[in-house]
């Protein structure tokens, strides 16, 4: 059987699906004419996920309008760092802050000072260094020339010394300390020359140095207590008197960095005499009273006795201070 189905098939095949359908422009939704560029609502019924659709926020439900707390932040990150300088700045710029602040100084510094001048007479200590280039000079002259003074008296002002500035008798304790670091340094220089500098050696003889200042000074005080005698001598005159033995083993140890030995001998020997016998002239004001009989008496011999050991003691002093840097 033909079976001829082309004739019935020809011709223009049928479309199944137009594609001219889905270009047709949607329908036209009337616009307000006042309303500028309209954004035409899309609403398929489901939730926007990106859109502008914000639920409005519910009242508070409490009724009070809480405004969230804001946090503000240096540019560094920062933010409670410098939130807490910022408000601890502008605390101390009140004036009241600053003036509880000075009062508290000063109240501190009153009572650290009252606690410091119950154990450092620091009233006494300005007597002792109120020196000039004229007392200095005249003091040193008398140290090594004690034999031509005359008048060995101290001038007083209203019950009080007079500063060492205007008396050339009144001890001092810028001398003393000057001389003392002159001593160290001079160590210095004379072991440098025989080739034994060590700067360790140095700390050691001013440690003992020191030490043996200290004990002298005891020894004279508890003489002054055993021996039960009054006199005017204060501790800062003792330790003064004591210290100027440092003047001369600093003119034995530069004599003998050109003469040696020798030389040390020759003004180790001169500087102790004249030391003794300004020790002595000097002491016998201080110690032994104006008003009283002549140093035999019973109650000057005690008096005499110490005046005696403090000039004595002092060449030994020397010659065991110094002689060992030779």
């Amino acid at each position: 059987m033909n079976y001829n189905n082309s004739s019935s098939r020809r011709g223009k095949p049928k479309r199944l699906l137009d594609p001219s359908a889905g270009l047709s422009p949607p329908p036209s939704i009337p616009q307000n004419p006042y309303m500028y560029n309209q954004q035409i609502p899309m609403d398929n019924g489901m939730i926007p996920e990106y859109g502008f659709n914000v639920p409005e926020q519910q009242p508070p439900p409490y009724g009070f309008n809480t405004v969230p707390m804001q946090h503000y932040s240096s540019p560094e990150g920062h933010g409670d760092d410098y939130s807490s300088s910022q408000f601890a700045t502008q605390l101390l710029a009140q004036p009241i802050v600053t003036n509880m602040a000075v009062q508290y100084g000063n109240t501190l510094v009153g009572s650290g000072k009252q606690h410091f001048e119950r154990y450092v007479p620091v009233t006494a200590l300005k007597y002792y260094f109120a020196v000039d280039t004229d007392y200095v000079m005249s003091k040193l002259s008398l140290l090594f020339f004690p034999f031509t003074h005359k008048d060995w008296s101290v001038k007083y002002e209203q019950e009080v010394p007079q500063q060492p500035r205007y008396e050339k008798n009144a001890p001092d304790l810028y001398i003393p300390t000057m001389a003392f670091l002159t001593y160290i340094v001079l160590a210095g220089i004379v072991s440098g020359t025989q080739q034994r500098f060590n700067p360790e050696q140095l700390s050691i003889l001013a440690s003992s140095a020191l030490a043996w200042d200290v004990i002298e000074l005891v020894v004279h005080i508890v003489s002054l207590y055993v021996m039960n005698l009054e006199t005017s001598l204060s501790t800062l005159d003792i330790l003064a008197y004591c210290g100027y033995k440092y003047v001369g083993i600093n003119a034995a140890l530069l004599v003998s960095l050109l003469f040696r030995k020798f030389g040390y001998y020759i003004v180790w020997l001169y500087t102790s005499v004249s030391l003794a016998f300004f020790l002595i002239r000097s002491l016998k004001l201080k110690v032994i009273p104006q008003n009283q009989g002549a140093y035999t008496a019973s109650g000057n011999k005690r008096r005499l006795y110490f005046i005696l050991f403090v000039a004595g003691i002092q060449p030994i002093l020397m010659w065991w201070l110094s002689y060992h840097l030779l």
